[in-house]
């Protein structure tokens, strides 16, 4: 009938459900509860030592961790110190000025972690906003927009990316590439341009009121948020792009996994001396790589106690004979509402996996992949609360209203969505 004949099954579905409300409620770091419920389920033997941390051995957590590192190689090199000064110097007016800026940090987001690429632009935005005497909120919240929609443009954009290319990798065999996710990508940042730029252009956007002076913690606090350091030479800038460029076109054309790909090139960067090794190891962020890989376990731990299997067989009635626009715009949204809740990546941890249960289980009219690829759009879609973690570093320099911040979210989720369904249908269904 579809509903956990073993006590396993209802372990698991019992200690997942306590894990994410302790994640929902903030009373706790998010990494502690995943860890102690991975424990938990070990505790519980459900699984051995050796099945139950595997999680920890995905290349999906090795390349959030690469990324993390080359995220904080680039700020130290230097190679994009003087990007904003050449955007106020070349373009005068506020308004062309925020759409610059939002579409620097979108671009930089798609090839580093989102509060790196925030790091990059939130200094000189800051100044800008001085100089032209406007809200600083008038920058601040297109940037946080940016950083976070910019990331669905390529696999190391986000971790949820990543996340869900890992899935097909251990279902089909093969993970996405670099550039699959562009053209969904483009469809969500274009959407974040048409809903913040040209509808306040014509008057229906929020814009915020102007902040306070800045008072709260310094961007020193976050480690990767740093103005970029003074003056730099060909040499170096060669040594930092030339194995990152090779890197992403070896990736993006399937030749290197990007767990080895980007491997290579933090070791050439340390070997080079344009990264240093301190900074690498405080760049990896322990409470990420514990949280993710505790998460893929539990995840495994679903699959192979059988719980998944029955969850799906309660609810695969409900999407069979569904067209593939609804089964893909359905999936999606779902994820959306996870990521918004939670987070993005816990987000791809659940809904990964059942969308490639529910094609195994058969009666779906529509490819894995289409499904995959809802989830992933969903994932890089939590821009309704303000609590990921580019929104709430940005909000603590340039503090804008947190209900204006919310309606323009919930109105990209919405467009975005749609449209992003539509690429998705038209690609890879």
């Amino acid at each position: 009938m579809g509903i956990p004949a073993g006590w396993e099954q209802t372990a698991a579905w019992l200690v997942l459900t306590a894990v994410l409300l302790s994640i929902i409620s903030g009373k706790v770091r998010y990494e502690i509860p995943a860890f102690g419920g991975l424990l938990l389920l070990g505790f519980l033997g459900l699984q051995g030592p050796s099945e139950l941390f595997v999680g920890f051995a995905s290349p999906a957590l090795f390349t959030v961790a690469t990324v993390l590192v080359m995220s904080a190689g680039i700020v130290e090199s230097g190679i994009l110190s003087g990007l904003g000064k050449k955007i106020a110097g070349r373009i005068h007016k506020p308004k062309n000025q925020i759409l610059a800026v939002f579409l620097t940090t979108g671009l930089i987001s798609a090839f580093m972690n989102n509060v790196g690429a925030v790091g990059v632009t939130l200094p000189t935005a800051r100044r800008m906003a001085k100089r032209a005497n406007v809200p600083a909120s008038a920058f601040g919240m297109p940037i946080a927009f940016a950083s976070i929609l910019g990331g669905s443009l390529t696999l190391i954009g986000t971790a949820s990316n990543l996340i869900v290319s890992a899935y097909r990798q251990s279902a089909f065999g093969a993970p996405f590439r670099m550039f699959d996710f562009t053209l969904q990508g483009l469809a969500i940042l274009g959407t974040g341009i048409l809903v913040i730029f040209l509808c306040r252009v014509c008057g229906l956007g929020p814009i915020g009121q102007k902040s306070p002076e800045y008072s709260g913690q310094t961007q020193e606090e976050y480690g990767q948020v740093t103005e970029m350091p003074a003056g730099r030479t060909l040499i170096k800038s060669l040594l930092v792009l030339l194995p990152l460029l090779a890197a992403i076109l070896l990736t993006g054309a399937g030749v290197l996994h990007p767990s080895v790909g980007f491997g290579i090139v933090i070791m050439l960067w340390l070997g080079a001396r344009v990264l240093s090794y301190k900074n690498a190891l405080e760049s990896i962020n322990l409470p990420v790589v514990l949280f993710l890989g505790s998460m893929f376990g539990i995840s495994g731990i679903l699959q192979e106690t059988g719980a998944l299997g029955a969850a799906i067989g309660v609810i695969s009635p409900i999407f069979e004979g569904l067209p593939p626009f609804w089964l893909i715009l359905i999936f999606l949204f779902i994820t959306a509402l996870l990521s918004n809740i939670i987070d993005n990546s816990v987000s791809a941890v659940l809904m990964a996996p059942v969308a490639i249960e529910l094609s195994r289980a058969g009666g779906l009219a529509v490819n894995p992949d289409a499904l995959l690829m809802a989830v992933a759009a969903g994932a890089s879609l939590g821009v309704i609360m303000p609590t990921h973690q580019a929104t709430l570093v940005v909000s603590s320099s340039m503090e804008f209203s947190k209900k204006s911040f919310m309606k323009t979210g919930a109105a990209v989720v919405l467009l975005a969505g749609i449209l992003s369904t539509l690429v998705i249908y038209a690609v890879w269904r």
